[in-house]
């Protein structure tokens, strides 16, 4: 039991060691190159893709009618958007990965040293106890919090090796806070007319409609009343669908722009918020030095920072997250960052 109570205890003044280290920041490029390499799925992805490619061109080439040609443009749009989507979701498991291992080291060095402060109110309250100074309900209310704490340590642990092991599988890399990938330099130039040309939705829409005048216009002009009242609502449907993809495709223009901007405006706040409590935190590393304030007052510093860390690192995933599905959404691949 002691040599347990040891190694956390060490484990937790690493921890303190490491509060005041400053984000590390690795390359974005690097690690999906290391991820492409080592997980076969995005691999699987370029070659359907390649494949719904050689078809449409097949397909173009062979077309008996111009309807054979856009059906085969129209399944090559469905081909691309399927691709876009994985390698977005390729994209985003990665990132998460990273950062859920990041997350996890801070929750591990933050409990550390809430292990560190109940280990010293148990071992005063085991003094005093002794000495009958405390009544035994007081002594074992110290003692179910230090027991508790030990617990959350305990669990912190085998959630920081989890996230390593799911780090491990999505990049074939051993996890170091060195591979945490930096926010790239990024600037959303698009236009409108960009953007909406780009859209795979907006895109398959408009095929639809082309699909449902071509029909009209190979109707048999003895057709029925049926296949003609058919065809025209067939027609009508895949115009509003039209309207419906071009508004959804203005919209999330809007919306990336605005979601861009803020999350870029936010990272920079929180950056400022964790360069506000570094400091704070270095000047009760200098107070605790000259025996001004306790340990547990410098470690409630170091907890703040390590909450303010956490937080940063938040904003920091969710801007790079956004910004891989911008770039997916304009037809780059996010993976060449």
């Amino acid at each position: 039991m002691k040599s347990k109570t040891g190694i956390k205890w060490s484990i937790a003044l690493f921890a303190l060691a490491l509060t005041i280290a400053p984000l590390s920041a690795g390359s974005l490029k690097d690690l999906f190159t290391a991820a492409t390499q080592s997980n076969q799925d995005y691999s699987v992805y370029t070659l359907d893709l390649e494949l719904a490619q050689l078809k449409k061109t097949k397909g173009e080439i062979e077309a008996k009618v111009e309807l054979d040609r856009v059906n085969a443009q129209n399944s090559y749009a469905s081909a691309l958007a399927s691709y876009r989507k994985s390698v977005l979701s390729f994209y985003n498991e990665v990132i998460d990965a990273a950062f859920a291992a990041a997350t996890a080291e801070l929750d591990l060095e933050y409990i550390g040293l809430s292990l560190q402060n109940a280990k010293v109110d148990k071992e005063y309250a085991d003094t005093r106890f002794q000495n009958g100074l405390i009544s035994e309900e007081v002594y074992k209310e110290i003692d179910i919090a230090y027991k508790t704490v030990s617990n959350s340590y305990d669990l912190a642990a085998w959630t920081l090796l989890d996230a390593k092991n799911v780090f491990f599988l999505a990049t074939g890399r051993d996890w170091d806070s060195s591979l945490l990938p930096e926010v790239p330099d990024f600037s959303f130039t698009a236009s409108g007319e960009d953007w909406l040309a780009k859209d795979t939705g907006l895109a398959s829409a408009k095929l639809a409609v082309k699909i449902q005048d071509l029909k009209t216009a190979s109707l048999a002009t003895n057709a029925s009343a049926y296949d003609k009242r058919i065809q025209e609502t067939e027609n009508l449907k895949a115009k509003v669908s039209l309207a419906n993809a071009e508004s959804d495709a203005k919209r999330s223009y809007e919306s990336m722009k605005i979601t861009l901007r803020n999350q870029a405006a936010l990272l920079q706040i929180r950056s400022d918020e964790y360069a506000l409590e570094e400091s704070s935190f270095q000047d009760g590393l200098r107070q605790y030095e000259k025996g001004i304030i306790s340990q547990n007052d410098k470690n409630q510093k170091a907890m703040a920072l390590l909450s303010v860390k956490k937080i940063l690192l938040a904003a920091r995933k969710n801007y790079i997250k956004s910004i891989g599905s911008c770039l997916s959404a304009l037809g780059e691949n996010p993976l060449g960052l």
